[in-house]
């Protein structure tokens, strides 16, 4: 059985939780196969991205990804969790460096550098999931990601974040 999935807000903590919770509970009863996840998003948290990439690429299915609209900053990461990557024509790419969550603004020194290093390990986290999906360097993703870089659907096609471009949205195969 396919079981479906939308993801079309911001990437944060509680897209993270709501997305493992309900797969989890959907794969384990033994009936599922496939993951289907749509996603349009401006992007956020790396931190959740990279906790969502990280789940999808450990589940015991087959895990599809269709792109609508924008895939921007963190939702990159996600997208690339899928071998079967699917964008809509027309669907935006935007990778940057994007934002991380600094937890308690006011702390000492070196709580501050703490979390520096924290973010440092997830930016080049980050960094070598791109590389490693699209079969590019790592210096040329760190690169495009400092500079920030807009695909359309078919230069993504080309650098190698999209594996197929659909001109509609599928349907669900359960239906007879």
């Amino acid at each position: 059985m396919n079981i479906w999935y939308t993801i079309t807000g911001g990437i944060e903590p509680n897209t993270a939780q709501g997305l493992v919770t309900w797969v989890n509970g959907q794969i384990y009863t033994g009936q599922v196969t496939k993951l289907s996840l749509f996603l349009s998003s401006v992007g956020g948290d790396v931190d959740s991205a990279i906790r969502i990439y990280s789940f999808l690429k450990g589940l015991p299915i087959e895990v599809e990804i269709i792109g609508f609209s924008q895939i921007d900053s963190a939702a990159n990461t996600i997208f690339l969790a899928s071998k079967n990557r699917k964008a809509l024509e027309g669907c935006r790419f935007f990778l940057h460096e994007g934002t991380f969550t600094i937890g308690n603004q006011t702390a000492t020194l070196h709580a501050h550098e703490e979390t520096l290093t924290v973010l440092r390990e997830l930016l080049n986290r980050n960094v070598k999931i791109i590389a490693t999906e699209t079969k590019k360097t790592e210096k040329e993703i760190a690169g495009i990601l400092k500079e920030g870089k807009i695909f359309n659907t078919k230069e993504a096609l080309e650098f190698g974040i999209v594996t197929e471009i659909i001109e509609k949205l599928p349907n669900s195969p359960n239906k007879k």
